[in-house]
């Protein structure tokens, strides 16, 4: 039997799937571009969830250790406004700022954008997930304000994590390392949650939550934790 003769494609045909696809590319946010490359988490099969997992814990104790050992969590460190032994101090200053900061966006828009604008009266409600308000702001203003909420989740891993670090004598100059690394995560995070880039917004969560996991157990096992990062352990 003969094979059918191939289809030619015409001119026009070409063009016109070139221009659906520009046009395409365009309109898709950089979460979109994320999501049809396979980088997301959206939507995400038991399999492929588990099978990530240990890749990106794997990421972000590579992250840590990496920082510590590297010189920029040096530069970090002298970077900031204060002595190192206080880093973890201006830390905790800093971060219900940055909460609160998160949560005056989206309060902003929706003065600007909701039918009754911000409505005071019942601002827990009108912020609450899901409520109806959101649906006259873009997507990305609703983002913001869970990012403000996981900032104050954030900051109970991290204060925890000092109360141990400090009953346990961590060293000064590592934890003045994590926390630096703590506090730039915690600025980045936002702007992943508002292009929706999940997967980049989980691996940063999770090495900032490595990071705190970090200073608490190097400090309750310091002849373990210590010399993944090229420090000597204190004789007991």
């Amino acid at each position: 039997a003969k094979l059918p003769a191939p289809r030619h494609t015409r001119p026009c045909d070409t063009r016109l799937s070139l221009w659906l696809l520009r046009t395409r590319l365009q309109t898709m946010g950089i979460g979109d571009l994320f999501r049809a490359a396979g980088l997301s988490l959206a939507d995400t099969s038991f399999l492929k969830l588990n099978a990530l997992f240990p890749l990106m814990l794997g990421g972000a104790h590579m992250a840590v250790v990496s920082w510590v050992k590297g010189p920029a969590s040096v530069v970090a460190v002298e970077a900031l406004p204060v002595s190192a032994d206080k880093v973890p101090m201006l830390v905790v200053a800093l971060m219900p700022i940055l909460a609160t900061m998160l949560s005056v966006v989206a309060l902003e828009c929706l003065a600007a954008m909701a039918p009754k604008g911000y409505e005071s009266q019942r601002g827990r409600a009108q912020k609450a997930p899901g409520a109806a308000s959101w649906a006259s702001c873009p997507a990305w203003v609703e983002r913001i304000q869970w990012a403000q909420y996981n900032t104050w989740e954030a900051l109970m891993c991290l204060l925890s994590s000092l109360y141990v670090a400090k009953e346990c004598a961590l060293p000064s100059p590592l934890l003045a390392k994590l926390c630096a690394l703590f506090l730039l995560l915690r600025l980045v995070y936002p702007f992943a949650y508002a292009l929706d880039i999940d997967l980049v917004r989980t691996q940063l969560w999770l090495t900032g939550f490595y990071a705190t996991g970090f200073i608490s157990f190097a400090a309750l096992y310091p002849e373990i934790a210590l010399p993944l990062v090229d420090m000597a352990a204190k004789a007991k």
